[in-house]
């Protein structure tokens, strides 16, 4: 998985292949809703005044994100084998939605999944 900040140009991202981080966790609700938990770490800061309060410090603390039945379409064609533009293409078709549609939707969740760290991007 890449963790440069680079800039791609759409054509090539839109071939990136999203991988999911492997400690991400997921949990289906009785809504048909998703959660999806992850480790996330400390800033030095917070860990400062950890220290100051207690003897043992954690040094990371678990974050949720619930995702309703659109993100969980998307959040489960993230296979590491489909590149992004298929990704685009299978939930156009399933949710009949025209290229470009599908395509703004589904990068801005991709992008906010990346930033996130729940998922890697992985260049051709």
């Amino acid at each position: 998985m890449s963790q440069s900040k680079k800039t791609l140009k759409k054509n090539d991202a839109l071939l990136c292949i999203p991988e999911k981080n492997i400690l991400v966790e997921e949990t289906f609700l009785t809504s048909g809703d998703m959660i999806l938990s992850f480790p996330v770490g400390y800033k030095p800061f917070f860990r400062k005044i950890q220290k100051i309060m207690r003897k043992n410090p954690e040094k990371s603390f678990t974050r949720k994100i619930q995702l309703d039945s659109l993100g969980i379409d998307v959040w489960k064609l993230i296979n590491g084998k489909n590149n992004v533009r298929a990704i685009v293409k299978k939930f156009a078709d399933i949710h009949r939605l025209n290229y470009k549609e599908a395509e703004l939707s589904v990068t801005l969740f991709l992008r906010s999944m990346g930033e996130k760290g729940l998922i890697g991007i992985k260049e051709p």
